[in-house]
This record gives structure tokens, C-alpha cells and sequence, in this order.
């Protein structure tokens, strides 16, 4: 597919003002593109808002790289008027019993083998030098290198500075279409009418499917294997000490994993109550820059709508209590859910469409603050400069059935 090209400046649409649309914006103004997001509720109303602030290694390359190339992007808005306290902190891996922690030494190792440093420690050690937090642990790994940040400040720094170089963003307006005229984009009919553009970008999260299948003119567009992994978020008030690390239950499998567990098919699913059921239960808590602290974290696959296991955020804190017993008094502020956008194979999507000027960026699931800044630069490199596919495979539209 041929490069976008216009007789004058060019003009875009970018659906939704999550992590995934404010970076987009961001990205597109400093090409000077005219740029118009479009956000059905306000900035960071879902999961970009809701989630606990963590920029972690993993034990998968792609997801090393993301987290790369978002530390970068990051560091440029670091210093900018929207503070989102953006920070380097240490990353601990804890294994509750000897068993998992004898397993966790084969995950150290992809760890290792994907370029990131792990140090042993024993649950004595933790339990002896750390005394306060009253580690009842086997042990666990120091992980070379981790951030946090706070995501409702993170995603409105994109959006001011989207804003600056003369992005609109309109909020409380919901998109009805997008709509194509002899195989090339041509807009998006809004509930206050019609939007023209050289460019769309799909970029609303768990939405995303739904303006596939009201995509006219052209098509119909395939589906993207999309899941609502839904999540528990507690987030609790300051402690009297602090926390040096970012710590993490080893128990959290790597995307490809996660994206199989979080995958829902077909009828069946709705009557066995497969979506009542916890995919992954582990805890990750970030102490914030703040003084505060965010705690989760279960994964389930869920349908977007419909909600279940409420008791979920009881069985958090439980697991918290039994490995590290020195929170017990620390104070609750809130326990809310969250819905993530996954793919089947736990890694985003980023790339063209069958339809010219129309682009993906979304399924960030877990790793959306980790994977957005970086994705959406190497999306834009590729359409102002290439065929819209980015030169990461595993990010391509393409790798899923139907989008060949």
C-alpha cells in the first residue's frame, strides 16, 4: 500500500482518548498534522486511568523492546507542565513457596535471555533487612530495571501537548461511523454529524470492534479477536515508611500466555460462566511517587458490559496479607475495576487496514502504559513514511485470520 499522500496538509481523526489516542495525537501533531480526537466519555476515562502505573520487564523480547522505546518517548513529557511522576524504581519478584520459587529460576532465565538483569534474594533476606513489611515469602528476584509513573497525569501530558502544537480534542462525542468511498477512507459520521479526514485511526480500546463492523462503504472489515480482561485495582493510602521496589507476584505468566487465557469464542462461553472465571491471580503493587499505593492485580476474560466476581478485590488483599503481613493496617481508598482490551496473543496491535487511511492502534491489555508511546511512534513513522505497517510483525493487523 502507497504511502499517505495529499495535496495539503493532511488531516486525521483519532477515535478515543486513552493512553492509545493521546499518544497518537501527540505523535501525529509533531508531523504538523491536523489532528481531531474524538472521545466518547473524557481523557483517560477507562483503563488508562485506572490501572497501577507500572513499566515492567518481562520475560518476552517484544515486550522489552516496548518498554524501551516508551521510556523514551516518556522522558520527553517527563519534565512538561503536566506532572506524572515519571520515575525509575526498583522491580522485585517475590515466589510465595519453595515450590514456585524453584520454578521461577526457568523464568529468570527468559528474563536474562531477553536482555534484563535478575538478582536472587532469599525470603529471609527480605524478612531480615526489610522488617516492616514482614515478608512471608521464599524468595524471589531484584529486576534490573523497571518506572513508575501515574496514568491519569501520564495520558493528559500527551493530550496537553497534542493540544499545544494545535490538536482538538472533543470530548462527549460519540462516533456512529466510519466511512470509505471507492477503498479510501473519507471520514466519520459523529452524533453531531459528519467529520471528513484523510486519516482514521481506531484507537478506542474495547470500542474498537465495534467501529470495525460500522465501518461502510467498503468491506465489511474483519473482526480483531479483542476480550475484555478485566481487572481489580485497590488503591491505599500512604505508609510511614517507604517501599523501594515495585513488587510483583512471579506467578504473572508472559503476554502469549495471558492473551490464550483471556480468549472467549463463542455461546458457550455466556452458559458455562467462563467469563466468572479468574485467568490470572497474582499481586503487583506500586508504591507512587505520591506516597500512595496501588495494588492488584487478577486478570479474567469478561464481556465488556457484564459484570461478575465482585469478591475478587477480598481475594487481593487475602494474598497480599499472606506474603507481605506489614500492610495489614495500611489504609483503603477506593477498590474499583477496570477493563483491559486484549488480543489472543497478549501483544497490541498497530497498522493499516484494507481500506487506505485507515489505521489500528489498540489491544494493549495489561501493558498499555508500557506498550502505547511506543507503539504509536512506530505506527506514525509508518504511515507518514512507509506502508502503514509498522516493521514489528507481531504488532501488524495482518497476523491474525482474515486480515491477510
Amino acid at each position: 500500500m502507497a504511502r499517505i499522500s495529499t495535496q495539503g496538509p493532511i488531516d486525521a481523526v483519532v477515535i478515543g482518548a486513552g493512553i492509545a489516542g493521546c499518544t497518537l495525537a501527540y505523535e501525529l501533531t509533531r508531523h504538523r498534522c491536523r489532528v481531531t480526537v474524538l472521545e466518547q466519555s473524557f481523557v483517560a476515562a477507562e483503563s488508562s486511568g485506572r490501572n497501577t502505573g507500572t513499566l515492567l520487564s518481562g520475560p518476552q523480547p517484544e515486550v522489552v523492546e516496548l518498554l524501551d522505546g516508551s521510556v523514551e518517548v516518556y522522558r520527553e513529557l517527563a519534565d512538561g507542565p503536566v506532572p506524572f511522576e515519571f520515575a525509575k524504581i526498583g522491580h522485585l519478584l517475590i515466589s510465595e513457596d519453595e515450590q514456585s520459587f524453584a520454578a521461577a529460576a526457568a523464568v529468570a532465565e527468559r528474563y536474562r535471555s531477553a536482555g534484563v538483569g535478575m538478582e536472587k534474594v532469599l525470603g529471609a533476606e527480605l524478612t531480615r533487612e526489610y522488617p516492616r513489611l514482614k515478608f512471608k515469602v521464599s524468595g524471589g528476584y531484584f529486576v534490573e530495571r523497571a518506572w513508575t509513573l501515574e496514568p491519569l497525569g501520564a495520558t493528559h501530558s500527551f493530550a496537553h501537548a497534542a493540544r499545544e502544537a494545535g490538536a482538538v480534542i472533543r470530548t462527549g462525542l460519540r462516533v456512529a461511523q466510519v466511512f470509505s468511498r471507492n477503498g479510501k477512507v473519507q471520514g466519520v459520521l459523529t452524533d453531531q454529524g459528519i467529520i471528513p479526514a484523510d486519516m482514521v485511526f481506531l484507537a478506542n480500546g474495547l470500542w474498537i470492534s465495534d467501529l470495525l463492523r460500522r465501518t461502510v462503504g467498503d468491506g465489511p472489515l474483519p473482526g480483531l479477536p479483542l476480550t475484555a480482561g478485566r481487572g481489580w485495582l485497590i488503591q491505599l493510602g500512604k505508609l510511614d515508611f517507604r517501599i523501594p521496589w515495585i513488587i510483583e507476584e512471579l506467578t504473572w505468566p508472559d503476554q502469549e500466555e495471558l492473551g490464550r487465557r483471556m480468549s472467549l469464542d463463542g455461546l458457550r462461553d455466556v452458559a458455562e460462566l467462563r467469563d466468572d472465571r479468574i485467568g490470572v491471580e497474582a499481586i503487583c503493587m506500586n508504591p507512587m511517587l505520591g506516597g500512595d499505593l496501588r495494588l492488584g492485580a487478577t486478570v479474567q476474560p469478561a464481556f465488556r458490559d457484564l459484570l461478575r466476581n465482585t469478591e475478587v478485590a477480598s481475594r487481593i488483599a487475602a494474598r497480599t496479607l499472606r506474603m507481605i503481613a506489614g500492610l495489614d493496617a495500611t489504609t483503603v481508598k477506593n477498590v474499583y475495576p477496570g477493563n483491559r482490551p486484549m488480543l489472543s496473543d497478549g501483544l497490541p496491535v498497530a497498522g493499516r487496514t484494507a481500506i487506505e487511511g485507515l489505521f489500528l492502534h489498540g489491544g494493549m491489555g495489561s501493558i498499555g502504559m508500557h506498550a502505547a508511546p511506543a507503539t504509536a511512534r512506530w505506527l506514525v513513522d509508518a504511515v507518514l513514511s512507509g506502508d502503514g505497517n509498522p516493521r514489528q510483525k507481531w504488532l501488524v493487523p495482518q497476523r491474525f485470520p482474515g486480515w491477510d
